[in-house]
């Protein structure tokens, strides 16, 4: 049974928490809260034995096997790099760290350490990303990507009102493209691979963090833009455009809504059924590498969650 540790008591550590309990070999033992009101709150909800404020008193709790992370941005570096050191397998919340330099360093400690060291990316470990992917050959030659993620913010309104928070925060990593244009961003790397070149262009916000902005990748045969936004809504899919036909995704960031819609007319269903919980298959995935030994995801591998750094890390926020 690997006992987790959480750190953040946000949504999103919510939903990963449900998928822990929906997953077998696998326990919610401690919390990392520096509310200790908000903690004991957040604990009684979801049974979890033991509340922490200082996160070197946690690490130092044997009886903690993996640490899940998904607190600001900008600290993802310093309490990952705590955990590893303490000889515990890490899953962090996207994007993994900001800089290249840092995730450099997490690598070394848990190659170093043996321990499992995962990006916790979901639309990669979905089962109908490689369901795409295996159905790219149906459209033929692939030339134009475009692969968008934008969904407007409630405290975009808030930071209108003169009021900074996390997510529009520089000093913690905030802006559009670290938040959800990793999504898209990710899904492309993880797709077509590393581009020959790429830029981008954002538009930056009173905060100094971007609230909208475009990437774009030029490959030998094709070329994708991927776009993101936190002060926009989308109102179309994304699409995989071949000579033959196109890969319709209505929802990149969970793999939903897929269809070929073929030159000639047809159209084919490709989708699979998924969780209702989507965040069971990277929980699964990262639940199989520690009981494999295994430091590094092939489906959230390193070089992808690399490249990705090194994207963002050059074009957020300027």
């Amino acid at each position: 049974m690997i006992k987790f540790a959480i750190i953040g008591t946000s949504s999103i550590s919510e939903k990963f928490i449900t998928a822990l309990k929906e997953t077998d070999g696998c326990e919610v033992y401690a919390l990392l809260s520096r509310d200790k009101n908000r903690g004991e709150i957040f604990a009684n909800k979801f049974n979890i034995k033991k509340v922490y404020q200082d996160i070197d008193v946690m690490l130092s709790d044997m009886n903690i096997d993996a640490v899940y992370i998904a607190s600001p941005n900008g600290i993802h570096f310093q309490q990952a790099k705590l955990a590893l050191e303490s000889g515990k397998h890490v899953i962090c919340e996207k994007p993994i760290v900001t800089k290249v330099e840092e995730f450099d360093i997490l690598v070394n400690i848990a190659m170093s350490k043996k321990l499992t060291f995962m990006e916790a990316m979901r639309p990669t470990v979905n089962p109908n990303f490689q369901i795409i992917k295996d159905n790219l050959y149906k459209i033929g030659a692939i030339r134009q990507v475009f692969i968008k993620y934008c969904q407007y913010s409630s405290r975009y309104d808030i930071l209108k009102e003169g009021k900074i928070t996390n997510i529009f925060d520089k000093s913690l990593g905030g802006g559009s493209l670290y938040d959800i244009g990793v999504y898209p961003l990710h899904f492309a790397v993880a797709m077509f691979g590393e581009p020959e070149e790429y830029f981008g262009y954002n538009y930056l916000l009173s905060s100094g963090t971007d609230g909208c902005g475009t990437v774009l990748f030029k490959y030998c045969d094709k070329v994708a833009n991927i776009s993101y936004s936190k002060i926009t809504d989308e109102k179309t899919p994304s699409e995989i455009l071949g000579e033959e036909g196109s890969i319709v995704i209505e929802k990149i960031s969970q793999v939903k809504g897929i269809k070929i819609k073929y030159r000639d007319g047809r159209e084919e269903d490709i989708e699979l059924p998924i969780y209702k919980n989507d965040m069971r298959y990277e929980v699964e995935e990262f639940i199989k590498l520690i009981a494999e030994k295994r430091v590094e995801s092939e489906l959230n591998s390193f070089s992808t969650s690399r490249k990705c750094v090194e994207i963002m890390e050059r074009l957020a926020n300027k």
